[in-house]
């Protein structure tokens, strides 16, 4: 077959930025429509919820810039305590007369109930950002039991302590978390094992305004892709216990290098600590093992994870760790580049993966998309996970499609997967600059909720509104012996007395998604005929309990000593 590489002409640079094929189909022309059936559905509460919070990435300053392709995440957490989920956004940025990047303010929206929502952040004591911003990682760092925040960004991090009256306060300095460079997302994990949550931070590329190289594309200028800068290297901070984080990274295994836009952390391997995943953009993606007490040794190409199914490195941008085929080995996913497939890598064994997206239905959905953030969830609660993500370019002159590109919703159909957006309401039918994706219950009915970040639009509310046949056990873990947000646990459910009922696998992870942090629980669905279900809990600490719940139950757990 001949192939069409299209070569880009910028001074002083030449590089090529994809190929594709002369079957290639055209924009948003992904796939033959066929009459198919889902009961899975979202429906949008954004103007219900009143709110308006549109992250700006400074665009209008035609500075054509690699810092206005990352976009911004979304956050989720109930930060005053009250029983309902908070949405925190970061809120980008724009540049200055001379170019420079300047931040724009995060927004927080205090849940009131019945999908409505109240701007928080001038009373909460969030305050403008001076940097421009990225990420939300949420966390509760010094074990009190309320959630605090960073908000990551261009040469900027910024803290917020929860004080646990409904106000935060801004304790960048104490904490001891600086920043050294242009910081994406993050992920919270006791790393150590010491009870207190440390921080990866995961770092892109050494861009700077006066390196703003100019490219042509299709005789347009554009923006350069990552391949023009120099990667930087990610940094772990450690919790001292005593409010204040350092720095070590180099020392505890952590490769140079990586152009990080995403990070997980969570029992990969299931041997009881906390390993982590890293997408990179355009190099090899990175598997770190934990030896238990906070040592990782990189294992990507050995585990079969760092490379697409051509074997090369991919632009990876959204991660996350579940079990879709439900036989209790923990599979990785990622969500890459146009004229990738989106990655879904099994698990063969603890540790050991098989990437398997043409054989189970990813790749029907053609190569034209830019995948950003992404999670698992099992939307219509019939025992297996779903699979959300919401997609945009990141060239504002794209050849292949356009830069609004619509949303996947990938049906899990007993371990193959369908795209049903066409069918699952209006906002997965129409496309979007998609960014940050997190997921929550928000109206506490046992069925996931999507919250979604675009660029230069209006952030999303949306209601899972998917037919179920079955019912829900939601669970939120506290740890005690654990680190309190008991992040590294694994709990399995199972049907008491029904063998026939696949058991499911389900992670407390950290960061995860693009630039995002989902709720602190965990959802399954059962069958309606289901009555009794037990659980399965396997804690940091190395404690592992077994509880018995009922149908359609809220459980909150807490470790026992």
């Amino acid at each position: 077959m001949i192939r069409i590489c299209l070569i880009l002409f910028s001074l002083p640079f030449i590089f090529s930025y994809g190929c594709r094929s002369e079957s290639t189909p055209e924009p948003q022309q992904l796939e033959t429509k066929i009459e198919r059936s889902t009961k899975i559905s979202f429906e949008e509460k954004t103007a219900p919820s009143t709110i308006e919070f549109i992250p700006r990435n400074g665009q209008e300053s035609g500075n054509y810039s690699i810092l206005e392709s990352l976009g911004t995440g979304v956050g989720i957490c109930d930060y005053d305590l009250d029983g309902k989920f908070d949405i925190l956004a970061p809120g980008g940025g724009q540049f200055d007369e001379a170019g420079t990047p300047i931040g724009l303010e995060t927004g927080l929206f205090r849940q009131i109930g019945d999908w409505k929502f109240a701007g928080a952040a001038d009373v909460a004591g969030l305050t403008n950002e001076s940097f421009y911003s990225h990420g939300v990682v949420i966390g509760d760092w010094n074990s009190d039991g309320f959630s605090d925040c960073l908000i990551t960004g261009y040469h900027g991090i910024v803290a917020y302590e929860n004080c646990g009256d409904g106000t935060f306060e801004e304790i960048t300095d104490l904490l001891g978390i600086h920043p050294q460079a242009w910081s994406t997302s993050g992920a919270f994990g006791d790393f150590d094992n010491d009870g207190f949550l440390d921080l990866y931070l995961v770092n892109y590329v050494d861009w700077r305004p006066e390196l703003n190289h100019e490219c042509i594309v299709r005789g347009h200028r554009d923006v350069c892709p990552p391949g023009q800068y120099t990667a930087t290297t990610d940094q772990i901070w450690w919790n001292q216990k005593d409010g204040t984080f350092i720095e070590s990274t180099v020392d505890h295994g952590v490769l140079e290098g990586g152009k990080g836009l995403a990070v997980l952390s969570g029992d990969i391997d299931l041997d009881g600590d906390v390993d982590l995943y890293v997408a990179n953009d355009t190099t090899p993606n990175r598997l770190y093992f934990n030896n238990g007490v906070g040592v990782f040794e990189e294992q990507g190409l050995v585990s079969g994870t760092s490379l697409g199914m051509n074997a090369e490195a991919e632009g990876s941008m959204g991660v996350e760790l579940a079990d879709f085929n439900q036989d209790l080995i923990p599979d990785l996913w990622v969500s890459n580049y146009e004229n990738q497939s989106f990655a879904l890598y099994q698990g063969q064994a603890p540790g050991i993966f098989q990437h398997v997206s043409d054989v189970t239905g990813i790749t029907a959905v053609g190569k034209v998309y830019v995948g950003f953030g992404t999670a698992s969830l099992d939307a219509d609660l019939d025992g297996d996970e779903d699979i959300f993500a919401t997609n945009g370019h990141v060239m504002y002159h794209a050849r292949n499609t356009e830069i609004h590109q619509l949303p996947l919703i990938f049906e899990n159909q007993a371990g193959r997967f369908e795209n049903v957006a066409d069918q699952a309401g209006d906002y997965a039918s129409s496309p979007h600059m998609g960014r940050g994706l997190s997921v929550g219950d928000f109206n506490q009915d046992g069925k996931p909720d999507v919250v979604i970040s675009h660029t230069n639009e209006n952030i999303s509310v949306l209601q899972n509104a998917s037919i179920t046949d079955g019912h829900g056990i939601t669970v939120q873990l506290i740890g005690r012996d654990s680190n309190r947000d008991a992040i590294g646990s694994v709990v399995i459910a199972r049907a008491i007395n029904q063998p026939d009922i696949a058991p499911k696998m389900r992670f407390v992870r950290g960061g995860g998604s693009y630039l995002s942090t989902h709720a602190p629980r965990l959802y399954f669905g059962f069958p309606a005929v289901i009555k009794e279900i037990t659980l399965e809990i396997r804690w940091p600490s190395g404690k592992v309990e077994s509880i018995h719940v009922g149908r359609s139950e809220f459980v909150r757990y807490i470790e026992k000593h």
